[in-house]
């Protein structure tokens, strides 16, 4: 039987378990049907191992429930990017790692064959050349190690690339760094040079702290690569709920990202259907990047002018572009900071007085359904709705009969 691991060969694995736990938790293992039973344990230990205290149990039903807890408002560091921390690697490709270091901490400017002699004379271990060459070009790529050619050869040496002696003003950028790891996309990059150079966040608290975006952001780098090269993707998106999986082809325009919720999205035009849609981050699998989209322009453009008619991230259904409007009754002598937080929080909708104390609030909108939550905070001052959809405002209107009786009792007219 192979032995357990901590370290971690496929991340989109830990990541569905990871989001599980975390996003949906209270599964219990027989909820797991995905994969055999000793993948799930595997899974789960590598989880406990990572997060340690923030992994939580209860029983229900007489079976053990796993989830993630934690208080974001009291998190310094994101405790999942240990995930990103844990690759796996060959017993081969550490050694390899340590000897170079080794070696080229007291000895620089050799070329792979002085390596190569150096490292079987060193530790009795011979590597073939092509094999450190490889172990050496890698890490040049990631900035471990400079390379210089003189005449035909390449030699190389340990980096001295390091962050005090990059930047004047060393302090500042340590605390920007433990800003930047907490709040930005890739924030885990922030993380690993705050590890190297042995700090840590002892400065920022946030209260709306969106941990789990870390899991995402594998998939979000690809997604910006391909808009920064302006080419079309395809993808799989599986619900974690339904299940259900798409395969979904496109152009991608831009990242959307909620303040409510946290959640993040991607806007894609659909060449078939002609239509904007947008797809949550975290249900997003295996993004592949296309051929350069030569409309691309256009459909950005096209974009930008109608993103002024979403309340949300839904572009409506066929029937589109439809104007709501709310009936309020606010009291002028007391009550103007209800018109100060219409205008402030209405998303350039029209405020219009039509009577003492009377206002419309109008605004073009192509899902009305969207607007609904926010209608639904200034309940006790508004009159009426006209959303221009049938089934919203019968809702509403049922959704305020039944409030009314919940509150109030008997006759609900």
């Amino acid at each position: 039987m192979k032995n357990f691991s901590e370290l971690i060969k496929n991340f989109d694995k830990i990541r569905d378990y990871m989001r599980d736990f975390f996003v949906y938790g209270f599964k219990s293992r027989s909820n797991f049907t995905q994969k055999s039973l000793r993948t799930y344990d595997n899974e789960k230990r590598r989880i406990e191992s990572y997060l340690g205290d923030c992994i939580k149990y209860n029983n229900m039903n007489g079976e053990k429930n796993t989830f993630i807890s934690l208080d974001s408002s009291s998190v310094t560091e994101n405790p999942l990017y240990s995930v990103w921390k844990a690759k796996s690697f060959t017993n081969n490709d550490i050694m390899l790692h340590f000897y170079l270091l080794d070696i080229l901490t007291y000895e620089s400017l050799l070329d792979i064959e002085q390596l190569s002699d150096k490292i079987c004379e060193r530790y009795s271990t011979c590597f073939d050349t092509q094999t450190v060459r490889n172990k050496v070009k890698e890490s040049v790529k990631e900035g471990i190690l400079n390379s210089c050619k003189q005449g035909r050869k390449l030699y190389y040496s340990l980096s001295r690339d390091f962050l005090k002696t990059l930047v004047n003003n060393y302090d500042d950028i340590i605390d920007a760094l433990k800003y930047y790891q907490a709040i930005a996309p890739f924030g885990v990059i922030g993380s690993y040079i705050l590890d190297n150079e042995e700090n840590k966040n002892d400065i920022f608290h946030f209260k709306h702290h969106f941990v789990v975006h870390t899991l995402e952001d594998k998939v979000l780098l690809e997604i910006l690569k391909a808009i920064n090269e302006k080419r079309e993707i395809n993808f799989i998106n599986k619900s974690p709920r339904s299940e259900y999986i798409l395969k979904v082809s496109g152009v991608p325009l831009k990242i959307f990202v909620s303040n409510q919720t946290g959640r993040r999205y991607v806007n894609i035009y659909n060449k078939k259907r002609k239509r904007f849609v947008n797809y949550r981050l975290d249900y997003i699998k295996s993004v592949n990047i296309l051929d350069i989209c030569i409309e691309y322009d256009f459909f950005k453009q096209k974009l930008e002018k109608n993103l002024d008619k979403c309340w949300g991230v839904s572009f409506g259904n066929s029937i589109r572009g439809k104007t709501f409007y709310a009936k309020f009754y606010v009291d002028e002598e007391r009550e103007l900071y209800i018109l100060d937080r219409i205008k402030k929080e209405g998303r350039k909708g029209t405020l219009k007085k039509v009577d003492k104390n009377i206002y419309i609030y109008s605004k073009e909108i192509f899902d009305t359904n969207e607007i609904m939550s926010w209608i639904k905070s200034f309940t006790g001052r508004i009159i009426s709705i006209e959303s221009g959809d049938k089934f919203v405002d019968e809702r509403f209107y049922s959704d305020m009969k039944k409030m009314k009786e919940m509150y109030l009792g008997g006759d609900t007219d």
